[in-house]
């Protein structure tokens, strides 16, 4: 009975498979697969024991007759290797919009903005715990959210109206007299896109900072819960705080580490 089930769930994992396969295939796009047959097809599947139905006998000469324009459609996409680059080309292009969507850049600005907390839960509540060191000891963690941050700059180019216009954020680097940086970024503050990207911008490299901080209080001995938690929460004056923490308790703010590797090279 076990291997009959066993058997059972292989051929239901194959056929799921094939769906899958079969719904992402260019050849879809054409009508020629029976997942892609219109309503008025060969078949009622709600009609019980449609074999032995009075009308089956019709159907069967139109399947006849629709297999064979099937067929000479696959034929065409075979023999004919620009309808298949064509036809494959605009199934990517379509899946390229759906997943390059506004749609998708709020889901990634909701994972750039509640994925790094549980990093930073991490760095304050536990940072002397194995899994605080071996999550946050690498950059797995910043890649990660690096590469989301990416997704919303390149998904945002993908639409009409970018992040911004190029006119308005040159407005924020003009250095003239009569320039105005911040109503320039203001006005940039308008455009969705660019407030997603901003955002998981400072988020990411704030968790960059952060980490930083945690790493330090390991190395040193230093107490760095409070500077990491307000790294999280306002960004630089965490980083000042750690500081002003490394001063009080004798340790010291770090040196110049380039000139270290120096000495270590001589």
């Amino acid at each position: 009975m076990m291997i009959l089930k066993k058997h059972l769930y292989q051929v239901l994992l194959l056929q799921f498979i094939l769906k899958v396969v079969l719904a992402f295939s260019p050849l879809s796009q054409l009508g020629v697969l029976p997942h892609t047959r219109p309503n008025n097809d060969i078949t009622d599947t709600t009609t019980p024991h449609r074999f032995f139905s009075p009308g089956y006998c019709p159907r069967l000469m139109r399947s006849s007759a629709l297999c064979r324009t099937k067929l000479s459609k696959l034929s065409a996409v075979m023999l004919d290797p620009n309808m298949a680059i064509e036809s494959t080309t605009t199934l990517i292009s379509a899946t390229a919009q759906n997943v390059l969507s506004n749609e998708s850049i709020k889901k990634a600005f909701s994972l750039a903005t509640f994925g790094p907390q549980y990093l930073w839960i991490l760095m304050i509540f536990f940072p002397n715990r194995n899994i605080t060191k071996k999550v946050m000891g690498g950059y797995w963690g910043i890649l990660a959210f690096s590469l989301v941050h990416l997704f919303i700059v390149i998904a945002s180019l993908n639409q009409e109206s970018g992040t911004a216009p190029i006119a308005e954020f040159n407005g924020v680097f003009d250095p003239s007299p009569d320039a105005d940086p911040q109503a320039a970024m203001i006005g940039m503050m308008r455009y969705p896109n660019f407030v997603s990207e901003e955002w998981s911008h400072v988020l990411t490299w704030d968790l960059f900072v952060g980490r930083f901080i945690w790493l330090d209080g390991l190395k040193r001995g230093i107490f760095t819960p409070h500077s990491v938690l307000l790294c999280n929460l306002i960004g630089p004056p965490g980083y000042l705080l750690h500081c002003v923490t490394c001063i009080l308790t004798g340790k010291g703010l770090i040196g110049n580490e380039a000139e270290e590797l120096d000495d270590i090279e001589e």
